[in-house]
C-alpha cells in the first residue's frame, strides 16, 4: 500500500490515512463529542482500516486528523477520496462535511454501498461537483466561498448515517489530492538554472517558446571543459516535500547526440547531511524521452553515491522533508554536447489516488479524448517502454514516444496535438509486456 505522508497547513503537500500501523489521528464523532475508532491491523482495502460500531440510530462521523487541515488552498479542483464498507444491508446515506472560515460546505454522496465490501468514493473539490454551501442557505458555493473554506479548512467530516444497524462500519485509504511543484516552461524559464561547465558559466539556460513536449523547453550547451553539467531546480522544487514520498519525480530530456556516452549521477536530491543518488538505466535519446522515478528507498536510490548504502525509509523520508537541491544531469557526451529539458513534475499531478490501478494494467482518460490522454498504468518491471497511437486501420506513427519508467504506479499524461478524429489503439510497450486500450479521439 502506498504511502502518501502529509504535513499540517502545507498547501501544496498531498496527504493520505492507509491506516496501516493505526488509527492515524482519526476519531468518531457523535453526540457532540469524539471517540476512538476502532483499529484492524488487517482486512482493509488493503492492510489496516478503522470502524465504529453503530449500534444505535444517531448522526456520526470519521473526523479528519490535523494533516488535512490547514492551508488546503492547494486541493482546489483536486480529489477528495476514500473507502468504506458496511457489515449488512441497511438505509444510510453518506456525506463529506468541509468547515472553514465559519462556512460549513457538505455533498452526499451515492447510497449503493454493498454489504460486506469496500466501496470506492470521490469527488473534486469545486463548486461544480454538486458541494452546497450549508451557512449560506443550501445554495451552490461560489469559487471565492469554496477557495476560501480550503484556505482555512478547520473541520473534514465523512458523515455516514445508518438506520435500525447493528455492526461495524469502516473506512479506509483517505486521500486528500494537491498541487505537485510543475515546470512545463510554456511561458518562461520557470526559475531553473544551469551549474557547471556550461552556457559559458553564466548559469542562465536557452529558452524556446516551441519545440517542447509539447509547448516551451529549456536548452543548454556544454562548455567542454571536462566537468558534469546539470539543471537546477527552482524554489519551489525545494524545502519540506514529505508529501511525495511514494509519488514521482517525472520530466523529458533530450540530447543532440547518443555518442561517446558516459555515466555519472543522473539525479542528486541533496539533503542537510547526504544526497540521494539515483541512476538511470539508459540515457536520453536525441527525441524526447520521458522519466518517471518512484520516490522511496525501494527503487533504486542510492545514498552519497550509485554504489553507496541504499537508504531507509527514515532517511529518505528526512531528506524529502528539507530538499536543499534537485539537480538532473543534462551532459550525457564526452565532448561538445547539448541538452533539453521540459515537463518537470514532483509528486502526482492528476488529483487522483494512484493506487487504485492493478499490476499489469493500464487505464485510459479520458475516453472520448481530445486535447490530452491520460495513462493510468502499474508497471511491474521498470524500463524503457514506447508509445504508441495507432489508427485501427493499421496507419502507424501517429504518435510515438519513449518513457523511462521505474516499477510501480505511474500516471502520464500525453498530449495529442494535431491528431484527427478517429479509434486508435494506445500501445504501451517494453520487449514482450504490451498494454493496449482502445481510444477514440474527437
Amino acid at each position: 500500500m502506498t504511502i502518501l505522508s502529509g504535513v499540517p497547513g502545507l498547501k501544496g503537500q498531498s496527504v493520505y490515512s492507509d491506516f496501516s500501523s493505526g488509527a492515524d489521528g482519526w476519531t468518531v464523532l457523535y453526540n457532540g463529542s469524539t471517540h476512538e475508532p476502532i483499529y484492524y491491523p488487517s482486512g482493509g482495502n488493503p492492510g489496516g482500516y478503522i470502524c465504529v460500531a453503530d449500534t444505535v440510530d444517531i448522526l456520526w462521523s470519521f473526523k479528519a486528523p490535523a494533516k488535512f487541515l490547514g492551508d488546503k488552498s492547494g486541493s482546489y479542483n483536486k480529489a477528495l477520496s476514500f473507502d468504506l464498507m458496511l457489515t449488512d444491508t441497511t438505509t444510510h446515506y453518506t456525506e463529506i462535511w468541509l468547515t472553514g472560515a465559519g462556512i460549513k460546505l457538505y455533498i452526499n454522496l451515492p447510497r449503493d454501498t454493498m454489504p460486506g465490501s469496500w466501496q470506492h468514493f470521490m469527488t473534486i473539490l469545486n463548486e461544480n461537483s454538486g458541494w452546497r454551501n450549508y451557512s449560506g442557505g443550501n445554495a451552490i458555493p461560489t469559487q471565492e466561498t469554496f477557495k476560501n473554506v480550503l484556505t482555512n479548512l478547520t473541520e473534514v467530516n465523512i458523515l455516514w448515517n445508518v438506520n435500525n444497524h447493528s455492526g461495524d462500519d469502516c473506512i479506509d485509504n483517505v486521500y486528500l489530492a494537491a498541487s505537485s511543484p510543475v515546470s512545463t516552461f510554456d511561458n518562461d524559464y520557470d526559475g531553473w538554472r544551469v551549474i557547471g561547465d556550461v552556457q559559458g558559466g553564466s548559469g542562465m539556460p536557452n529558452y524556446h517558446p516551441t519545440g517542447g513536449n509539447p509547448g516551451g523547453y529549456l536548452s543548454a550547451v556544454d562548455d567542454a571543459t571536462g566537468d558534469t553539467w546539470y539543471w537546477q531546480a527552482p524554489g519551489k522544487f525545494l524545502g519540506d516535500k514529505a508529501g511525495t514520498y511514494g509519488q514521482f519525480l517525472r520530466f523529458d530530456l533530450k540530447q543532440s547526440d547518443v555518442i561517446s556516452q558516459f555515466d555519472d549521477y543522473d539525479i542528486i536530491l541533496q539533503g542537510p547531511t547526504y544526497n540521494l543518488i539515483f541512476n538511470t538505466p539508459n540515457n536520453p535519446d536525441t527525441t524526447w524521452t520521458s522519466y518517471s522515478i518512484l520516490m522511496t528507498e525501494a527503487a533504486g536510490w542510492r545514498i552519497n553515491d550509485t554504489l553507496g548504502d541504499v537508504p531507509s525509509k527514515t532517511q529518505f523520508q528526512s531528506v524529502l522533508s528539507n530538499i536543499q537541491n534537485l539537480f538532473i544531469r543534462g551532459e550525457f557526451i564526452v565532448g561538445p554536447d547539448s541538452g533539453c529539458i521540459d515537463n518537470v513534475v514532483l509528486g502526482n499531478v492528476t488529483g487522483f489516488p494512484e493506487h487504485e490501478i492493478l499490476p499489469g494494467q493500464m487505464v485510459v482518460f479520458p475516453n472520448p479524448a481530445k486535447e490530452y490522454l491520460q495513462l493510468s498504468l502499474n508497471i511491474e518491471q521498470g524500463g524503457f517502454y514506447n508509445f504508441s497511437l495507432t489508427g485501427v486501420t493499421g496507419k502507424q506513427g501517429i504518435l510515438n514516444h519513449r518513457f523511462y519508467l521505474s516499477s510501480g504506479k505511474q500516471v502520464l499524461k500525453v498530449s495529442l496535438g494535431n491528431v484527427p478524429s478517429g479509434l486508435y489503439i494506445a500501445e504501451m510497450r517494453n520487449g514482450s509486456t504490451v498494454f493496449r486500450r482502445k481510444v477514440v479521439v474527437e
